[in-house]
């Protein structure tokens, strides 16, 4: 039954996808810049219980990630939602059970996937494409690896001024005092030789 009603879904909102007018595909660069994040993954599951603002019907799809190549990923949090907006005609339809090659946006905690990127059944995908996502990859994250070095550097430069203006600034105040005693010391002796000169003249 449960099949069923899914094959019914896919029909009924099948018909939507010719709506959705598309300009010419995205290069595989193109849509990993516009992706937050880029992975494999299975989907195993649809959900059908929100609806949007609009009362359009919301369809969750959970896909397990079966690698990562763009955006967060842990061993231990390898799930998705992906939302399907019944009334959004470009939002991309995913059949439960098929592997895909998935390029998202995140959207409110969730992920959203539009029939315009170059998301995929797996098999469709091209080892070029494959190879091209590894390469983005790891120059993502020496790229990701520089920032944070110049962070740490930029961190270290920054405390070494906090310390130097520290210390010019405690030594603007010593000097300041020693000035202040240097005068009061002046004026003492001052004083003094005066004193002295008046008990001679008095003498």
């Amino acid at each position: 039954m449960r099949k069923l009603l899914i094959l019914i879904f896919l029909t009924f909102i099948a018909a939507k996808v010719y709506s959705c007018e598309c300009a010419e595909k995205p290069s595989i660069k193109e849509n990993w810049d516009k992706a937050n994040q880029v992975f494999t993954g299975k989907i195993v599951k649809v959900d059908s219980l929100l609806y949007d603002e609009y009362g359009g019907k919301l369809y969750s799809f959970t896909v397990r990630i079966t690698k990562s190549y763009k955006g967060f990923f842990h061993s231990g949090k390898a799930y998705r939602s992906i939302l399907y907006i019944d009334t959004s005609s470009c939002d991309f339809i995913f059949d439960v059970g098929q592997e895909y090659l998935i390029y998202a946006k995140e959207d409110s905690k969730t992920l959203n996937c539009s029939l315009c990127s170059r998301t995929n059944l797996l098999n469709n995908v091209s080892e070029d494409e494959f190879d091209a996502l590894d390469k983005l990859q790891i120059e993502d994250y020496k790229n990701r690896n520089k920032i944070r070095i110049v962070k740490f550097q930029n961190g270290v430069e920054y405390q070494i001024d906090l310390v130097k203006n520290s210390f010019e600034e405690s030594l603007k105040r010593k000097n300041l005092v020693i000035y202040i005693l240097s005068g009061i010391s002046m004026l003492l002796f001052l004083i003094l030789i005066s004193v002295i000169l008046v008990k001679k003249k008095r003498n």
